[in-house]
C-alpha cells in the first residue's frame, strides 16, 4: 500500500470512529451522512460502473472489508436495492468526489446484500459501517459503447496471441468448435464427467505471459463444484465434459468463454486464460 492510501486509510478509521449518532435516514431507508458532498449534477445510477473506495467496519470499529489494503478502488456495476435501506442506495446519491458512510444491519448486509453466510466473528443483529468515496463514475451508456469499440478489436488479437503462444510453447492442441483448444498430458481410463456431476479438481491459471493468476494446487486446496452451473466460467463447463477421473487437461479459453469483456476481480476485460486441469473425482 502507498503512503497516500496508507494515511487516507487510517484517516477514515479515525473518522469513522467519532461517528456514531450522526446518521440522516433516507426516503429510500439507508442510514447515511455525508464526510464530504459536492452536490454534483451527476449521480451514480443502477447498472453504471463506478470505482469507490470502501472501508467496512463492526460495531466494535474492526475493519473487514477494505479497498485501501489492495491499494485500489473497487469496480462495482451499480446493483438494484437487496432490500428497504440497502447500502447500495448510497451510491446512487453519491457524484464523484463524494464520501458518505452508511449503517446497516450486518445480517442485511451479508445475507442479502452480499449472498454471503454472517462471518462467525461478527454478531447477529450488530451494527456494520460502510465509508465510501466515489473516485469516477461511467455511465451504462459510455461503459456499452467503450466495450464495443474495444471488441472491434479483441476477436482479432485474441487469435492472434493464442497462435503465437501454441507456436512458441510447441504444443499439438485441439480445437473444438467453441473455441476452446485443448491438449491432454495425461489421458485416464474411466468414464467422463457429464453436466449435473458433482466433480473435484486441481486446477492453475494463468495468462497468456505465464503469470499465475490463481491456483488450487498451490494453496493445496482441491475445489469441488456441480457440472453445469453458473458456478463456474462456461469454458469449464464445457471442458470438464472431455475429462474422466485421472486426466489432465490444458486448456486455452478465449475470453468469451472465460470472463467476457467486464473481466473479473484480477482478470481484465478480453482476455483469453489459460487453465491446467486435473480430474481428481466424480461424484
Amino acid at each position: 500500500m502507498c503512503q497516500l492510501s496508507k494515511v487516507l486509510f487510517f484517516l477514515l478509521l479515525m473518522l469513522g470512529s467519532i461517528a456514531h449518532g450522526q446518521y440522516l435516514t433516507g426516503d429510500n431507508g439507508v442510514k447515511y451522512f455525508y464526510w464530504r458532498e459536492n452536490k454534483q449534477p451527476l449521480h451514480a445510477r443502477v447498472g453504471d460502473l463506478v470505482f469507490v473506495h470502501m472501508v467496512g467496519k463492526t460495531d466494535k470499529d474492526s475493519a473487514v472489508i477494505s479497498s485501501y489494503f489492495q491499494g485500489d478502488a473497487f469496480q462495482i456495476f451499480v446493483p438494484k436495492p437487496t432490500y428497504h435501506g440497502c447500502f447500495y442506495e448510497m451510491l446512487t446519491m453519491m457524484g464523484e468526489n463524494d464520501s458518505a458512510e452508511v449503517s446497516v444491519i450486518a445480517d442485511s448486509l451479508f445475507i442479502k446484500s452480499l449472498g454471503s453466510p454472517l462471518p462467525y466473528f461478527i454478531a447477529p443483529g450488530s451494527k456494520f459501517r460502510i465509508t465510501l468515496k466515489m473516485v469516477s463514475i461511467i455511465t451504462r451508456e459510455e461503459y456499452d459503447k467503450r466495450m464495443t469499440e474495444e471488441a472491434k478489436y479483441a476477436d482479432q488479437n485474441q487469435k492472434l496471441e493464442i497462435e503465437k503462444y501454441i507456436t512458441e510453447n510447441h504444443l499439438q492442441m485441439t480445437k473444438t468448435e467453441s473455441g476452446i483448444y485443448y491438449q491432454f498430458p495425461l489421458k485416464g481410463f474411466t468414464r467422463r464427467a457429464l453436466i449435473g456431476d458433482s466433480v473435484i479438481v486441481h486446477y492453475s491459471g494463468y495468462f497468456l505471459n505465464g503469470k499465475v493468476f490463481d491456483s488450487s494446487v498451490e494453496r493445496n486446496e482441491p475445489f469441488a463444484f456441480k457440472l453445469g452451473t453458473e458456478a463456474i466460467i462456461k469454458g469449464w463447463n464445457e471442458a470438464l465434459q472431455l475429462m474422466s477421473i485421472r486426466d489432465r487437461m490444458l486448456i486455452i479459453l478465449p475470453y468469451q468463454l472465460a470472463y467476457g469483456e467486464k473481466g473479473g476481480s484480477t482478470i481484465p476485460p478480453f482476455t483469453p486464460l489459460i487453465f491446467e486441469i486435473e480430474l481428481l473425482d466424480i461424484k
